[in-house]
């Protein structure tokens, strides 16, 4: 009798944990569409996720962030394919350990207007936390996390500025322990530092020489837009000018 409930204990239990490994993906999927979309005040989707309940590595792929309001491009963000290591066990504590993030071959729209940017409006969307930078994050306030490193790799970045749009080299960007033990971060602050390097290093990338401008502008007006034409009407070099104020 005792065998029988023994046995019968365990096929409980390995039914309730290949019901959880079943249903992983899909939760942590549903997740990052949930809080990112929340945190980022725009639309967050994945196409997919694979996640190794044994390993804690994983892949997010096709991860989509859609432009701010007020933009006229789609999306800001297009992460074809995200790597994850994490601690398992920190997954039933209040803070978990991320070992890395690797982001590869990202396409980032960077879209700019008179005073602002999208990665700058994106920021403005995340919510702040009081006195993060002098208190621990409560724990009430959600989980906390410690990104042991963060690496993005490779990104295409497309620079959207009045008619012009030019391709900018990024350089990789690598960011270590972002949150500790002491003082994880919540979303919202691990998003800013990661967006604000992302930011930074676009606006110290090398801009497009005026000929790049002046090429551009000519293959618009080749199209026949009615915006090219003005757009050389007021000059190539006004447009190169207003560009380089934006950025800097």
């Amino acid at each position: 009798m005792i065998k029988k409930l023994l046995l019968s204990l365990v096929l409980v239990v390995v039914v309730v944990f290949a019901a959880a490994f079943f249903y992983l993906d899909s939760i942590v999927k549903t997740g990052i569409e949930a809080e990112g979309s929340d945190v980022l005040g725009t639309s967050v989707s994945v196409s997919s996720v694979s996640i190794s309940p044994l390993s804690g590595s994983g892949t997010i792929r096709g991860l989509t962030i859609e432009n701010p309001e007020g933009f006229t491009e789609d999306n800001i963000m297009q992460l074809g394919e995200v790597t994850v290591s994490l601690n398992l066990s920190s997954l039933l504590g209040d803070i978990i350990e991320i070992y890395e993030i690797s982001v590869i071959e990202p396409v980032i729209t960077y879209e700019t207007k008179i005073t602002t940017d999208n990665i700058r409006a994106l920021l403005a969307n995340l919510p702040s936390t009081p006195g993060a930078a002098n208190e621990d994050v409560a724990v009430d306030a959600g989980k906390g996390f410690i990104i042991r490193e963060f690496n993005l790799r490779d990104a295409q970045v497309n620079l959207i500025a009045s008619i012009i749009e030019q391709s900018v080299v990024l350089g990789d960007i690598q960011l270590l322990d972002i949150g500790t033990e002491n003082q994880a971060a919540t979303v919202s602050q691990a998003l800013e530092k990661i967006l604000g390097a992302v930011s930074k290093r676009i606006l110290n990338a090398e801009m497009p020489s005026f000929n790049d401008l002046r090429e551009a502008v000519q293959g618009r007006r080749q199209e026949g837009t009615q915006q090219a034409e003005e757009a050389l009407g007021q000059g190539v070099e006004e447009i190169g000018s207003r560009l380089r104020n934006i950025l800097n």
